[in-house]
């Protein structure tokens, strides 16, 4: 799963989405993606939902996609997720793919 927030991506700047390649994409699997708040499926079989960051409620209802998805995927709780990578690309973006759950391998203090 990758968090990010792209601001030159008016409109759509808060992003999630997930790699859903291991799946056969039926109808039955779309409802059950969509139930978890996904929005769209793209060519390359990812998941994603884009939400603007004008939307002052955006920001929650991309944190309960994430967390449903984990739920969904048998995460209890945050000890059970960990961010394989955090960093800002060379275009400014910044990835978050764990939201506030450990980081692999440990970095230290961020400032």
């Amino acid at each position: 799963m990758i968090v990010s927030y792209a601001p030159s991506d008016t409109g759509r700047e808060l992003h999630a989405c997930i790699d859903d390649r291991d799946h056969e994409q039926t109808p039955e699997r779309a409802a059950h993606m969509r139930a978890r708040g996904w929005r769209e499926l793209d060519e390359h079989r990812w998941w994603r939902t884009e939400l603007p960051e004008s939307d002052p409620a955006a920001a929650a209802e991309l944190a309960r996609v994430v967390i449903t998805d984990l739920r969904a995927r048998g995460a209890t709780c945050p000890d059970e997720v960990t961010a394989w990578d955090i960093g800002a690309g060379d275009d400014g973006e910044l990835w978050v793919p764990g939201l506030g759950f450990e980081v692999h391998p440990r970095r230290g203090e961020h400032y």
